[in-house]
């Protein structure tokens, strides 16, 4: 029968009837014969049902002794299942029943040899039993004494240890630990179980059991062992050994408020390191104990120590060393590994620092021998990262100072870093043609995490370190030997930092660079491997100081960075140094602008080149051209380039024209991209910032500029996308970043006429997808770059405010062009422009010039004759009270701060008579969403707008609030009289008015009314 039809009438089934059907799925599950997965998982569902059924405690009896394993196992299965979900419908006679049923049957399969795999489970549906009869105190014990005498005995606590383990065989103690070890492993795993009665874990009375029975199995091996017998099997003691383990685990991992006494305890601890030179039990031993020297330290003695250590200087131990560097990480040598670092870790600096006297020499060795494994760390070598990882946190550990022997650590450390240095080096192509990507990503990991060991060895090997891998660089150069001279600059590369400012570093980089070698290597890099030049092109950005102070060096460093570019795995780190470098060393470097040029010209023409890449060199091809003495000077090399990106331009045109938009955005891209970069570069060096707070500026007299064929040229690149071009986010984005790089500048060519930047600006569809966010932040930056002298911009921040009036027109008529972006980007631009543009806004009383076409067509002939103040204060009003958080926000933030203007308590200004005209409508919309309405996030918002309604204008507002707050409907208080809500009212403004301003105590009273209107639900703190 299918599995699909076996299910219909379960419930009404007999008992007999509903085994033969799971018998019938039990085979289909474990035979599948190329069922489908949906097949087999339909199989799942429905013995999952039979289980769950009154009924399926027979039918786990009936599993459990069927002929089949597999059949059993499921029995054992559904036992646990039946345990865990209907325990509650079990009398104290059931579960007596139960655990004697349990008991019985797992010691007949025992005795009959069963496969593992069901001993496991019916050990674990035992475990569940033990987990909720609190009357099963000793199970281990009683099942001992079951397998004694075929039953549990009332008297089975008498001798555990000395009458009923002895009496038992092989299988019997076997079966014995396996149900031990599981106990033990679903204790830690069910940690918080507590008993009813006791207070304490299920299995705290099981603890010393445990032990015991542990215990003994270990001692009579050990005892054969002395003996001289022969153990051919000694799987009893990996179990034990398993055993102890979870044990131990139990006992750190569990909180037990009533711990017996452990007197086994430290037989436990002797026998588990006794173990470790025990060759057919070592492994085991050996991850126990090394575990027990990670987490339990405690428990073990000095003579544990100190047998530990013998075993470490063992021959076996030695052999096992012998196995790891020759690439054998089998069992056996990692669990040896795992020791090793467990017993060293923590006393590594007094084992470096030679401490620990002559009988951890041998140890100390192995640290190092270990270190020359076969091949490559995370490759073929799969130790080298956790040495590196010891030795990173003994050199951590070692800037904490010794008392004494620090000469030795030294030396000891600077061994290991010529070990790390050796395994460092760069495969050929040949030799890493096999690896796969896990390969690749592990030896990578293995280069990356070097740099904390180095820079961890660098406060106690100091300039050493530095000498050292100057020595390695030159001889390398001297040599030819390539692979060897990016590994030296590697290292040198992750210490650039720690080595700034000083004097003795400088010289030993000096050798280097200095050097004529490197400079036919700069002029001739052709020669050198692709990973070599990539590391050096990294490695001479990352020491941008010293260059600043070795500026003769600069021609060949930057001109083999040039050369660089045109490789495409150095692309991107090549044009960064570049940049680095140009800006910080830009004086020292103007005679090289004309090379420069011509490289540049060169590399936007190679397929290696990429917007990043393009941006960053041009940017410090400009900052070198910004340190010409004058604009004459600067004019004709900026118009050098920027032309290739002024062509782009006119290409992204005729692009968009026969309809590729892909290649125009492509185009344009690149090309704003580049102008930024310029633009940016362009802007005045550190050393001589211009003042912006200052009104009365030497060099602010751009005239050179608005006069130039460049600026010209500038402005129509920027209509160019700007009039009828297929604009996105990232084309929008781009002529803001365009804009942007002269906003910090008294002059130049990118320091537009506030008129032309406030044109490009309102050219900007606001709808465009991701534009709004860009060009009000961009207005915003504009209007501060002006905040000293905002009177020389008042026309143009009229005509953002009413660019941003016709976006709100727009969306005020047609519903479909409401846009939370637009909103919000809008109503922020207006907040940040309060403080220094007020009156400009508030002057707008009157209704606006005709649109510019692209709005007109947008509002297709229907536009608006309201006022501009007014259009803008209603739709951000009405923002207010509407549910989108970030608009809400920014438009509590802008009634804030007008509320908040020092203008808008005098009766005789724009703002006063705005605020007096809206307080009513103002009112209404807070009152109606802090009564419920509202998000809880956005009560803080509304109520710093309420509390500067009350504290600033009490009077004007009390009779407002009052009405709102009677017109108000509380969805929690409808049934309350009109009276007491009157009363209630008031008391909220009373208290509202108490509070004098206080931001707290304003939003604790807030909050609570909100509260009480919504429901004592949304009450959580």
């Amino acid at each position: 029968m299918a599995a699909a039809g076996q299910a219909s009438t379960l419930g009404a089934a007999e008992p007999h009837a509903l085994l033969d059907q799971a018998k019938n799925l039990i085979s289909q599950l474990y035979n599948p014969s190329g069922a489908a997965p949906e097949h087999l998982k339909l199989v799942q569902e429905r013995l999952q049902e039979l289980q769950r059924l009154p009924q399926g405690w027979q039918l786990a009896q009936g599993l459990l002794d069927d002929p089949d394993s597999n059949t059993r196992f499921f029995g054992a299965l559904t036992f646990t299942v039946k345990i865990n979900q209907s325990w509650v419908d079990l009398s104290d006679e059931s579960v007596a029943q139960l655990k004697e049923h349990l008991v019985r049957r797992f010691v007949a399969l025992v005795d009959a040899q069963e496969k593992y795999h069901v001993i496991r489970k019916l050990a674990a549906a035992m475990v569940a039993l033990l987990f909720r009869d609190e009357s099963w105190t000793h199970p281990i014990q009683d099942l001992g004494a079951a397998f004694r005498n075929g039953a549990i005995s009332q008297q089975s606590h008498t001798d555990f240890e000395n009458t009923t383990l002895p009496s038992l065989n092989e299988a019997q103690i076997t079966g014995l630990l396996c149900f031990s070890t599981t106990a033990a492993e679903e204790a830690t795993k069910a940690s918080n179980l507590v008993c009813r009665f006791s207070g304490d874990h299920p299995v705290a009375e099981s603890l010393q059991d445990g032990l015991c029975l542990c215990n003994y199995v270990l001692r009579v091996l050990l005892q054969q062992i002395s003996a001289g017998t022969d153990i051919a099997d000694a799987n009893a003691g990996h179990d034990a050994l398993q055993s102890c383990r979870a044990w131990l685990n139990v006992r750190s991992s569990i909180h037990f408020s009533n711990l017996p006494k452990q007197q086994h305890l430290s037989s436990t601890t002797d026998l588990l390191v006794q173990c470790i030179s025990v060759k057919k039990l070592s492994k085991t031993a050996t991850e126990s104990v090394a575990e027990m020297l990670r987490t339990e330290n405690r428990l073990l003695t000095d003579a544990h120590h100190e047998y530990i250590l013998g075993y470490l200087k063992s021959e076996a131990a030695s052999e096992l060393v012998q196995r790891l560097k020759e690439g054998d990480y089998d069992d056996d040598p990692m669990a040896f590994w795992d020791l090793l670092d467990s017993y060293t870790a923590p006393r590594n600096v007094k084992l470096i620092s030679g401490a620990l006297g002559p009988s951890h020499a041998q140890v100390l060795s192995y640290l190092d021998v270990l270190f020359h494994g076969p091949g490559y760390p995370g490759v073929d070598d799969k130790l080298s990262s956790d040495l590196l990882d010891w030795w990173t946190a003994a050199a951590d550990d070692l800037q904490d100072g010794v008392d004494e022997g620090l000469q030795e650590a030294r030396q000891n450390l600077a061994n290991a870093v010529l070990n790390v240095y050796n395994r460092l080096k760069w495969p050929s192509p040949d030799e890493s043609a096999d690896w796969d990507a896990d390969d690749r990503s592990e030896f990578h990991i293995f280069r990356r995490d070097t740099q904390d060991f180095l820079l961890s060895a660098f406060p106690t090997l100091g300039i050493e370190l530095i000498d050292l891998f100057r020595q390695k660089a030159v001889t390398a150069l001297n040599a030819n030997d390539w692979t060897d001279l990016e590994t030296a600059c590697f290292c040198l590369a992750q210490l650039s930092e720690t080595v700034d400012g000083d004097e003795e570093a400088v010289t030993h980089l000096d050798a280097i660079f200095s050097s004529e070698k490197f400079a036919v290597v700069c002029l001739n890099s052709d020669q050198l491997p692709n990973k070599t030049r990539q590391t050096l092109v990294d490695m001479l950005g990352k020491y941008q100081m010293f260059f600043e102070q070795n500026t003769n060096l600069l021609p060949h460093v930057l001109t083999f960075l040039f050369s660089a570019l045109n490789i495409s795995s150095c692309t991107n780190t090549a044009s960064r140094s570049i940049g680095f470098l140009s800006k910080s060393c830009r004086k020292a470097l103007v005679t090289e602008i004309p090379v420069f040029l011509k490289i540049f010209t060169e590399f936007q023409q190679s397929s290696a080149a990429t917007t990043q890449s393009l941006e960053r060199v041009v940017e410090g091809i400009a900052a070198v051209v910004q340190a010409l003495p004058s604009e004459e000077a600067k004019a004709p090399y900026l118009d050098e380039l920027l032309k290739p990106f002024f062509v782009q331009t006119a290409s992204a045109r005729d692009d968009a024209q026969r309809g590729d938009i892909e290649s125009a955005h492509t185009r344009g891209h690149l090309a704003l991209r580049c102008i930024a970069g310029i633009g940016r570069g362009l802007r005045t060096d550190q050393d001589g910032i211009i003042d912006l707070e200052s009104e009365e500026t030497a060099s602010d007299d751009n005239t050179f500029w608005e006069a130039h064929d460049i600026q010209a040229q500038l402005c129509q690149c920027l209509m160019v996308y700007l009039d009828g071009f297929p604009l996105d986010h990232t084309i929008v984005e781009g002529v803001c970043e365009v804009l942007k790089a002269g906003f910090t500048e008294a002059t130049g060519p990118f320091v537009l006429k506030p008129t032309n930047i406030a044109l490009y600006l309102t050219s900007i569809p606001l709808g465009t997808a991701g534009a709004a966010d860009i060009t009000m932040s961009t207005a915003s930056s504009f209007l501060a770059s002006y905040q000293v002298t905002p009177m020389k911009i008042q026309e143009e921040a009229a005509v953002l405010f009413v660019h941003v009036y016709w976006a709100f027109s727009l969306m005020m008529q047609n519903a479909e062009h409401n846009d939370p972006e637009v909103s919000n980007s809008s109503i922020a631009f207006l907040a940040r422009s309060l403080p220094k543009y007020h009156q400009v806004l508030f002057a707008l009383t009157s209704a606006p010039p005709p649109p510019a076409s692209h709005i007109a067509a947008a509002l297709n002939g229907n536009s608006q004759t309201a006022p501009v103040l007014q259009t803008i204060l209603n739709f951000v009003t009405n923002t207010l009270g509407s549910q989108e958080p970030l608009p809400l926000r920014s438009a509590a933030q802008f009634w804030s701060g007008v509320l908040n203007l020092p203008s808008s308590t005098d009766p005789l200004t724009n703002v006063s008579r705005a605020i007096h005209e809206y307080l009513p409508s103002l009112c209404h919309v807070l009152v109606t969403q802090l009564s419920g309405r509202c998000a809880r996030s956005d009560i803080v918002h509304l109520a710093e707008v309420l509390k500067k309604i009350v504290f600033n204008f009490q009077g004007q507002a009390r009779p407002h609030l009052t009405a709102s707050l009677a017109s108000v409907g509380r969805p929690n208080d409808q049934s309350l009289p009109a009276e007491t809500l009157a009363k209630e009212n008031e008391r909220f403004l009373a208290m509202l008015v108490a509070a004098r301003g206080g931001t707290s105590t304003t939003q604790e009273i807030v909050r609570s009314y909100w509260v009480k209107c919504r429901g004592a639900g949304f009450a959580y703190t």
